[in-house]
């Protein structure tokens, strides 16, 4: 249970931590998508302005507005004159005969007039004001408008080159995220051992208290059995003989499971094995037969044969009797018990329901109906009787088993359900 809580912690401070990386290094990679992208807006306003020229003198529109603050200060930067020579770009017009002419070429690599001009014929076959093609190894954004004289131009820009910048940030995010992940959970393992030490040992000390105490307590209580059967053999047999008696009983079972889990809890482990599901539902469900029919209560068992799981004999023996008892006790008068053994719908698991007429429990909180001595009400645990860990010890061994367990409410029974990987 301690190891699952600490795997448990670890688990969610890493989750945590991923979820801050991704709103802080999103956020960051995304705010630099943006930019670079009003960043080729920018450009490609400031060249068609310019007519397909940009110079140190015309390109302040390039770094956007430097009256915003914000923008002067954090985003786009102050203005530099030397930033409009990072740009490659060039320049066409188009007369009415769709002749292409090449204004300006000057700011670009190995891209020659006749490569330019199918460009150009490409851009323009899309029939869009702005778009995209790709030149190379680069894309270029382009914008259709017109000049001065009233002749079509086209300007084209790199945008390869700016996304770079978004690229970079984004691929240097990715391995800082997963880097700060794997270091993170590396430490966190290492050192939740060390810190989780007090709490460990103080759970071992409770458990061998209880360990010992159940021990100790099995000495009186069979000495008050005995005195009460010696009562009886004298002929002093009543109505208060026979509720010690029953209380003894029920002190019995209590302190048989609080040592059962206590050394559970002590080894950590439970050895698993496959184990014949089937014929261990089938014998508990012979034995709770004669005590079903005492209570008159509707028995119903449907078992699947032949059903092998994962798990531990005596254990999972506990759990069935466990479901069972509470089944007895819980059941409406004149109710229905309900005890079904059957494979999951994709044959992987095999699922035990035992079920029982429950009328009040419709407005019951299941949510902790597996915490120990856990009870709704007072009534619910003065008329039934029991002692509120038989449900919790049976979710123990089930998450042993490396299965579920379950309860629910529907119509007018409380259904409880196990489920637990079949054995190959």
């Amino acid at each position: 249970m301690i190891q699952k809580f600490r795997w448990k912690f670890i688990g969610t401070s890493v989750a945590a931590l991923l979820l801050v990386l991704l709103i802080t290094l999103g956020g960051l990679v995304g705010i630099t998508r943006v930019q670079s992208k009003n960043e080729v807006d920018r450009v490609l306003t400031a060249l068609v302005k310019n007519e397909g020229h940009l110079s140190p003198r015309n390109a302040h529109a390039a770094l956007g507005n430097q009256n915003d603050p914000i923008n002067r200060n954090f985003l786009g930067g102050p203005y530099n004159p030397e930033a409009v020579y990072q740009y490659r770009y060039f320049a066409v017009t188009v007369d009415a005969s769709h002749r292409v002419t090449v204004v300006n070429d000057n700011n670009v690599y190995q891209v020659n007039s006749t490569k330019i001009k199918s460009i150009t014929r490409k851009a323009l076959s899309d029939h869009q004001d702005s778009g995209s093609v790709d030149v190379g190894r680069n894309q270029y954004a382009y914008r259709i408008a017109k000049n001065s004289v009233g002749q079509t131009m086209v300007v084209f820009l790199n945008e390869t080159l700016i996304y770079n910048r978004f690229w970079l940030l984004f691929r240097v995010a990715v391995v800082l995220g997963i880097g700060s992940l794997i270091v993170f959970a590396v430490v966190l393992i290492l050192v939740s051992g060390r810190a989780i030490k007090p709490i460990v040992d103080n759970y071992h000390k409770q458990q061998e208290f209880i360990t010992n105490a159940g021990h100790e307590l099995k000495t009186p209580v069979a000495v008050i059995s005995a005195n009460t059967e010696m009562e009886e053999m004298l002929g002093n047999n009543s109505e208060w003989n026979e509720s010690t008696k029953e209380q003894v009983e029920k002190l019995t079972k209590l302190i048989n499971r609080l040592i059962s889990m206590a050394r559970a809890g002590e080894t950590g482990e439970i050895t698993l094995s496959k184990v014949d599901f089937s014929k261990l539902v089938e014998d508990a469900t012979q034995d709770f037969k004669s005590v079903m029919k005492q209570n008159h209560y509707v028995y119903q068992v449907s078992i699947r044969q032949g059903l092998n799981v994962v798990a531990e004999k005596h254990s999972l023996n506990e759990v069935i009797n466990i479901l069972l008892d509470n089944a007895r006790k819980y059941c409406d008068p004149n109710g229905k018990v309900r005890v079904e053994l059957s494979k999951s719908a994709l044959s992987k698991n095999a699922v035990l329901r035992v079920s029982n007429t429950y009328k009040e429990g419709k407005n019951e909180d299941y949510s902790h109906f597996f915490d120990r001595f856990y009870r709704e009400d007072e009534s619910h645990n003065s008329n039934k009787g029991g002692f509120g860990i038989g449900l919790s010890m049976a979710r123990e061994l089930v998450e042993a088993f490396h299965g579920r367990i379950s309860v629910s409410h529907k119509g007018d029974d409380i259904v409880f359900t196990v489920v637990l990987k079949i054995a190959k």
